[in-house]
């Protein structure tokens, strides 16, 4: 969720990270005049900000086109963040394991602060399969299974009080937009030891996750499958489950022995 205090605080800085954003979700480079635009920026203010980040390494500039992209620096920083993260390499075996016992895309995710992200993920042999950038976050906890992992081993009180502050919105038509209906799930969650998302967060798109604990009990990453609506029946879905839940569990005692994963959370 958007800080309006933060951005209130320090505006330069909440219209530079705009500015990140932007170029982030584009696939062409703009020019200042196309991201004063849409972005709604003064453009004495964005030439100011577009030269910080320009001298600082995180935006290259095409004299020729006189067009911006990202720079390397984010290459850089993307390789010390996964860097830190030690047990991806410990978790690519069992990811690797559960797309060969399912034939879907096996994939890890973790929450940093606030935010879930996809950290690792092995892609399926189907030619129709799912794909997403390591790096990308899941917006909402509520409708995919990872954040259903999450929430399930919240507390009653801190839960609601999360909830209260993230919301329930509905995405799709198959969202729970409800605390009771939600509540309800959380407990499947915590008897299963998996989560699903049937088409809750995109259509046609089935996540089924199981939780990775560190060695004081807490979840610190979710190892499951994303796959097409299509090919994902009530038996396998549960099949999946389980699998996902044993080599989550295999992968817990793996990390535990070895310390892991404690920076996290």
């Amino acid at each position: 969720m958007k800080n309006n205090n933060a951005n209130k605080n320090a505006p330069a800085l909440a219209r530079g990270l705009k500015v990140l954003e932007l170029l982030a979700e584009e696939e062409s480079e703009l020019s200042l005049k196309s991201i004063a635009e849409r972005l709604s920026i003064p453009t004495p203010s964005l030439w100011r900000i577009l030269g910080v980040l320009r001298e600082n390494g995180y935006l290259l500039f095409d004299e020729d086109k006189k067009t911006y992209r990202l720079g390397f620096k984010f290459l850089y920083l993307g390789n010390i963040f996964m860097s830190r993260m030690g047990f991806r390499s410990q978790a690519r075996g069992y990811l690797k394991k559960l797309m060969e016992l399912t034939g879907e895309t096996a994939e890890l995710s973790a929450r940093v602060k606030d935010q879930l992200i996809l950290i690792e993920q092995v892609e399926g042999p189907e030619a129709v399969r799912l794909f997403s950038r390591i790096g990308s976050a899941y917006p909402y906890f509520h409708a995919t299974a990872p954040g259903k992992v999450y929430l399930a081993h919240m507390t009653g009180e801190k839960l609601k009080r999360v909830m209260d502050r993230m919301g329930l919105p509905r995405i799709t038509e198959h969202t729970i937009a409800d605390f009771q209906s939600l509540e309800k799930e959380l407990k499947a969650v915590r008897k299963n030891g998996y989560a699903f998302d049937k088409q809750e967060m995109r259509m046609g798109v089935v996540r089924i996750s199981a939780p990775v604990y560190d060695k004081r009990g807490k979840v610190v990453a979710c190892l499951g499958v994303a796959a097409p609506s299509f090919r994902i029946t009530a038996r396998n879905r549960e099949n999946i489950g389980k699998w996902s839940k044993k080599l989550a569990q295999k992968l817990s005692k793996e990390l535990q022995a070895k310390n892991g994963a404690d920076w996290l959370v």
